[in-house]
């Protein structure tokens, strides 16, 4: 996909629509394409493109008679043809023994049947197969992993459906619009509820990006549970001299990520006088993706952590009460704690507050579609390997959770996520494509019951955590002609302020800290920056406005059945 500016933001869109645009937007993702030839069949007429033509393309600029055939058909511009040919020839840097054994994962191989779902054998099969030789074969290669030399590498002649590839092209355009029209929406709305507040005037109250006057020290834990066999390290990151009783905050770290991750973030809040804990999560860590980059394991995320992760932040908390007296002067305050995470850890801290899994809607959303447009899904979906009981993860000690980027959708549901009955803070990003906002955090805002909830979105923020185990995702994004993200600074700043508002007015109980939780605040904070922010809270407008809306357009989505067909 490209991007091009709407406004003071960017939009993307899509390469071109049909049945080529499809396949060769696929081809600059994740390379796939034909051996000697690929067919594109539209009922009962078939035309092909044959490799050698994409080879010319890439020499000379020259689009043979084949190929013209359907840049004609499908209406790409000069500039887009130039674009597909750079795409067709540039490098990733893989490892490709790493790539293979990715590939024969469970969310590997998940992967590959949503690809060869719309790259198909000659015979109508899903593609998978031949798709993941041709992928190792190519990483292997001398030439290294680009989307010709896969091409080169298919063991077969391919095809794509016209049709499906269509359905597949709309339906992401669709969502593109969507995320564009909610993000417009959010912007009214958000100037909305801050017209039916008083004014405030930011630049006379105390400026939450700044760090507090607080020197601050990070202590290491080794823990052992012995009731799981499960040892793990936890960062107490905490103001060097206490003032009273310290509020505490645990944060859960996102897929192969770790504590150290959010030190930075940590370090202000407890320059604050707020006490953040930081567990490590084994099986979902960053340790994991080093052992399963070794060799030593087989892969890169146990599905137990679905249950280890809550479990987790139930034993620490038990374990801080231990050793509250001798090694903080029982200074935390612990029956009261705030809990949040990043992405997976986000779905972390929702079961420690009480939301529930809920297998039925689960099954149901994984038998579908949804899945080629909700890169979470990969991993929610597997969940699903659990076995069928109710789990009750939460923890009476949790009265607020923060969640940036969570991955929560369909493994809870509408119905789990009403468990939550604290307050809550969910933070997205407009360029996230692991969870994208449309499907996990706008689309889910309203399923929470707790009338005390905001939803801040931060323009130009991705999803950071992927870049351990996306096999070149990151070099990828960052090549997309006219792509910008924030600069990491801007959304720290941004994430640096909500966390310590939030926190300081539902953990430390504060209430002055609740004037930085009103829409306008973002205004104030964003104020001159590229990237914008936007906040509102729960209210019927949200709903009416953002939420309805954005059903109407999601649910009628219509793609290729994604069930493989061996």
């Amino acid at each position: 996909m490209t991007w091009q500016p709407v406004g003071r933001w960017l939009r993307p869109r899509i390469l071109a629509l049909g049945g080529l645009s499809l396949g060769l937007t696929l081809l600059s993702g994740l390379p796939v394409q034909a051996a000697e030839e690929i067919f594109f069949s539209y009922g009962p007429v078939e035309r092909s493109v044959s490799t050698s033509s994409l080879e010319t393309l890439i020499e000379t600029g020259e689009l043979t008679d084949d190929l013209a055939f359907y840049v004609d058909l499908v209406g790409l511009s000069e500039a887009e043809v130039a674009q597909l040919r750079q795409n067709l020839d540039r490098p990733l840097e893989v490892d490709g023994v790493l790539l293979s054994r990715f590939l024969y994962t469970n969310l590997g191989e998940e992967l590959l049947d949503q690809v060869g779902v719309i790259l198909k054998t000659r015979a109508g099969g899903n593609g998978k197969l031949s798709l993941r030789a041709a992928l190792i074969q190519a990483a292997n290669s001398p030439e290294g992993l680009s989307a010709i030399n896969v091409v080169r590498s298919l063991p077969t002649d391919m095809q794509i459906r016209l049709n499906d590839a269509q359905a597949v092209a709309s339906a992401v355009e669709r969502i593109v619009n969507a995320t564009t029209d909610s993000i417009v929406q959010l912007e009214q709305i958000t100037v909305s509820q801050a017209a039916q507040q008083p004014a405030i005037d930011y630049t006379s109250l105390a400026d939450l990006t700044v760090p507090g006057p607080a020197r601050v020290q990070i202590q290491r834990f080794e823990l052992t549970d012995t009731q799981r066999d499960r040892q793990l390290y936890v960062d107490v990151v905490r103001p060097r001299q206490w003032r009273g009783q310290a509020p505490v905050m645990v944060f859960s770290h996102g897929l192969t990520s770790s504590p150290e991750a959010r030190h930075q973030w940590a370090s202000h809040l407890a320059s604050h006088g707020i006490v953040v804990v930081l567990p490590q999560h084994p099986g979902s860590d960053r340790q994991q993706v080093a052992d399963f980059q070794a060799g030593l394991s087989s892969d890169v995320f146990e599905v137990e952590e679905f249950i280890n992760r809550p479990l987790d932040i139930t034993f620490v908390l038990n374990e801080l009460e231990r050793l509250n007296p001798t090694e903080f002067e029982g200074r935390l305050k612990l029956d009261q704690v705030g809990v949040g995470g990043h992405s997976l850890g986000g779905y972390t801290a929702l079961a420690v507050a009480g939301a529930e899994l809920n297998f039925d809607h689960l099954q149901e959303v994984c038998d579908g579609n949804f899945i080629y447009l909700n890169v979470s899904l990969l991993l929610q979906c597997q969940a699903l390997e659990l076995p069928r009981e109710t789990y009750r993860f939460r923890d009476p000690r949790v009265n607020s959770v923060l969640l940036v980027n969570p991955v929560n959708s369909s493994v809870f549901g509408p119905e789990g996520l009403a468990a939550v009955n604290v307050p809550v803070m969910v933070i997205a990003g407009s360029h996230d494509p692991a969870t994208p906002a449309v499907f996990e955090q706008f689309r889910t805002f309203s399923w929470y019951t707790t009338e005390s909830r905001s939803l801040a979105l931060i323009e130009g923020q991705a999803h950071i955590d992927v870049s351990a185990l996306d096999a070149g995702l990151s070099q990828l994004l960052s090549n997309l002609p006219g792509l910008t993200l924030a600069e990491p600074e801007v959304v720290d700043r941004y994430l640096n302020a909500l966390g310590l508002a939030f926190v300081g007015r539902y953990v430390a109980r504060r209430p002055e800290y609740g004037l930085y939780l009103r829409s306008g605040y973002d205004t104030y904070l964003s104020q001159g920056e590229p990237f914008r922010l936007f906040m509102v809270n729960a209210g019927v407008e949200v709903d009416q406005q953002l939420i309805t809306p954005l059903d109407d357009r999601l649910n009628p989505l219509e793609l290729p059945n994604n069930q493989s067909e061996e």
